[in-house]
Formats: structure tokens, sequence, C-alpha cells
């Protein structure tokens, strides 16, 4: 990571060997290279791979050697990465990943990095850090990096993290492994702790160097940015209810904290996006949509009235309680909490959804899963003695809204003994027209099947539900018989259960 700016300074200059050293390091580690940046598309195209995958380079092909400028040190780079889409206005559709090239230096008296631990040493120069950046990442991508540049005023906690003494540059790289600027609003100081902001290194391309020129290092996103978000990025949140500055200093900080990270695009996750939050006395509630869901939902954090009535560590102060709140809401919210969670519907007509009364209720003996899309989906159904046609169809066409399958609940997932199936037969209106299960199979597993597909396609944006049965048990959900069709039931989404 650099050090903060000179705050007068103004484009970097490359001092004059900075390229020499790049050439002497692309050269020196040709072969190592190669194999670096091969993963690095393949992180950019895929999001992988993980250690178990051969192309996995850092052990087996570490690019490390002596510093070119301090015969005591010796140099190693690594990378990491995350996905960049929430950390500002992109393009629809693109789906960027920022990556970290993380150049470390540590004492030349150890034989290797492994060997040094977090033994690292914040003694790497700029001209020397960017130099093996660049050899790494090759010019292209070079062009379009930025080093991430170190908060004005690190806390001693940080300064003595070992995550701390390296310097960090991050290229933003399509699916198609073609990089881009950063946007306007993007926000370098969630890609590590402790960052501050970044400075984009010396573009080598003219053409690039002339817009740069011209433009600055950032791609303007007044005309792209999703239109529920504000300027700066962040989630467009209205806020009701009382004003902090009239509740506790303890519940006043607590729901500032609310309203401040709701507004952090994927703090909870991609398909998570806020819409209000309303503040009572005791309670703030934070109203969100989910995927495509066409509902409004709503979950609660109480607001503790002293601080003496804060919990325990790690939630024993505002902050932190927030935070551990919202890693319960992302944990509780991707494992299905919509699903299983005790559902109410409010009068303002969102759905409040809270952690249920002595925990959820599953029925553990049969599990419900996607049935995998390719070109043999469903023939161990199939074998099972289910019949596939419909949803093989459905999905050859390229109408499948959803394929589920139920199983044994076993260490080998066997035997099949139910699916459902359904198509879309508009944008907004999906048709369950498979549900089947072999002899003796607990009528309560066809009830989790239509239980969990009208969820999944509810999330998928369906508007109404169209089912080609009739139980009582479907009413549950919300389902009634269809006034027009006998021996069909259907729903609108907006009002089911």
């Amino acid at each position: 990571m650099s050090r903060p700016a000179d705050p007068n300074g103004g484009q970097h200059q490359a001092p004059p060997d900075l390229f020499v050293m790049t050439a002497e390091i692309a050269t020196r580690y040709a072969a190592e290279i190669a194999v670096h940046r091969e993963l690095l598309a393949h992180v950019a195209s895929t999001r992988g791979p993980t250690r178990s995958d051969p192309r996995w380079p850092v052990d087996d092909n570490p690019i490390e050697g002596p510093s070119l400028i301090d015969p005591g040190l010796k140099i190693h780079l690594r990378h990491s990465y995350q996905d960049a889409g929430n950390l500002g206005s992109f393009p629809a559709g693109s789906n960027p990943v920022a990556v970290r090239i993380h150049v470390q230096a540590f004492a030349a008296t150890y034989p290797d990095r492994a060997a040094a631990g977090s033994d690292l040493l914040d003694a790497v120069t700029e001209v020397e850090s960017e130099a093996w950046t660049r050899a790494l990442l090759g010019e292209w991508w070079a062009d379009h990096a930025y080093e991430l540049v170190r908060n004005l005023h690190p806390s001693e906690r940080e300064r003595d993290s070992f995550s701390f003494k390296q310097r960090i540059y991050v290229v933003l790289l399509g699916q198609d492994g073609e990089p881009t600027l950063a946007p306007d609003n993007f926000t370098f100081r969630r890609l590590w702790p402790g960052i501050g902001s970044a400075r984009k290194i010396e573009a080598r391309s003219v053409p690039l160097a002339a817009h740069i020129e011209r433009v600055g290092s950032f791609f303007e996103t007044e005309g792209l940015r999703d239109p529920n978000t504000d300027a700066d990025g962040g989630w467009r949140v209205e806020f009701t209810g009382l004003d902090p500055a009239e509740l506790t200093a303890s519940a006043g900080e607590t729901a500032r904290r609310v309203m401040r990270l709701v507004r952090v695009r994927g703090v909870i996750d991609s398909k998570f996006r806020p819409t209000r939050v309303h503040i009572e006395k005791s309670t703030a509630r934070v109203y969100f949509m989910w995927s495509k869901n066409p509902n409004t939902f709503a979950v609660s954090v109480h607001l503790p009235q002293s601080f003496d009535d804060l919990p325990g560590p790690p939630g024993d102060t505002p902050g932190s309680l927030v935070s551990c709140t919202f890693e319960n809401w992302q944990e509780n919210l991707l494992t299905g909490m919509l699903l299983w969670g005790t559902r109410t519907r409010m009068d303002d007509g969102a759905v409040h959804v809270s952690w249920p009364k002595g925990g959820p209720s599953h029925d553990r003996a049969y599990y419900v899963a996607d049935v995998p899309q390719h070109d043999r989906s469903g023939v161990w159904l199939a074998r099972a003695g289910l019949n596939i046609d419909k949803a093989v169809a459905a999905m050859s066409s390229g109408h499948v809204a959803a394929w589920l399958q139920a199983y044994v609940n076993n260490a080998a997932g066997r035997p099949f003994v139910a699916h459902a199936a359904a198509r879309w037969a508009d944008s907004t209106t999906a048709v369950v027209d498979v549900l089947e299960s072999v002899p003796d199979t607990p009528k309560s597993v066809l009830t989790k099947l239509i239980h969990t597909i009208t969820h999944v396609l509810a999330n998928s944006g369906a508007r109404t539900i169209e089912l080609h049965y009739v139980d009582d048990a479907f009413a549950a959900v919300g389902y009634k018989e269809h006034p027009d069709a006998e021996g069909k039931m259907h729903l609108d989404v907006t009002a089911m259960s």
C-alpha cells in the first residue's frame, strides 16, 4: 500500500528506471509470470479457482526473488480478489472482479516467503513495488491499475499488522479479461483494511494516457448509475419515524449506525436492496427487496436504551452490535430465512421476517435441492420411476422456471423420492405442472416441494403462480382454488403467507 500522497501533488510521475526494472523482472521470471497471468484471467472469468486447482501457482510457481534495490530484502508477489460490482457504479450487465496484487518484502536471511511467515518488512520502495506489479500484470492490465493508499492516521494496531506491511495494487477485470478504469464513486477503502484512497499508476498506452489526461483517472457514472442508488454509489434509502437525536444516547447511536451501514451495497448480499429504515423508540426496522421477489420484506433490530443494555462481546458497542446484527441477517437470509422464518404481513403491506420461536422447524428426513441442468438432467429421477418428460421439455425450450428434487436425507443422498417443476407462461406467471412422488412417499414431502418451489419462483420474479394440483395443505402458503379451472390452484405472490 502506498503511503499517503502529498495532498498538493499531481499525477504521479514514474522514475526513469521504473520500466527498465519492469523489463528485467519480466525477463527473469517469465515462466512464473505466464502461469500467474493465466490464473488471473481464469479468476476474472470464473471467480475461481480453489487451492485444489492445478493452476493455483502461489506455492508451486512463486514470483519471488531478491530485491533489485536493497540486497537485504526479498520480494514476493501474491494475489487476492473480490467481486467489485457492489463497490461502485458499473454499466448494466458488467460483472467486474477486483484483482489485488500484494507486493511483500521480507529479510533476505529467510530462504523464502513461507519461512518468513508474518515477519514482513514495510521497506519495499514505491518504484520497485510498481515494477514488480507491472511485470506481473503486463502493460495493458498495468495501465489500468491503481495503488491502494493507506489512511493518513493508521491506528497502532493497523501499523503492527503484517497485512499492513505490504504494497497493494488493484486492477478491475471483466469476465472477458478486459481491464477497466474505476468508476468515480468506487469505494477503494472496502478493498483492504486501513485504506483511505488510491492513486492511478502511470499509463504507457498513448490513447489511454491521453484519455486520463483529458477526463481523469475514473469514468463518470452519472448516466449509468442504478436508479436506486445515490451519487456516492450507496443505496437510496428513505428514513422515517423518530430522529435518532430524540432517542437515548445508546439507542440513537445504534440507529445512526444502522442507517449508515444499510446503505452500503453488498453489505448483506447482492440480492438485498434496502428501501426504508423506520426508527421507533426501541426498534429499528429495515425494509428491503430480495432478488426479484415482488414483496417488500422487513427485519428488526432492538435499540439498547442504555449502554448497560448492550449485550456482551462481540456486540458490546453500538457499532459492533449493528455489525453482528447485519452478519446474522446475512447468514439467515442466505440460508433461507424467507422460507423458514416467521412471516407476518404488516399493515403497510410488508412481510416482517423473524427468527421463529424455538428455532427453525425442518423436516430432516428428506432434503429438497435444485435439479442440476445439463444434457442428462433428471435421468436419476427417471430411474427412480418419476416422469421427467415435462420438465426436460421445459428445460429444452428455455422456459423452465424451476426444477426441484427431494431425496432421503442420508450420507448417500438416496433414494430420490419426488420432484416438482415449473415453467414460465409469461415474464411474471409461472406454472407448476410437475409434482410427483414415488409410492409410499409421505405427503409432507410434496407439501415441502410446493412450499420451496413457490419461494424459488417468487425470488425469480413470479407475481402469479398457477398450480395444476389441489390440496388443502397448499392453502397454508396462500394458494386458492382457481375459480375458472377445476383441479387447479393459483397464488398472488404479493399476498402469499
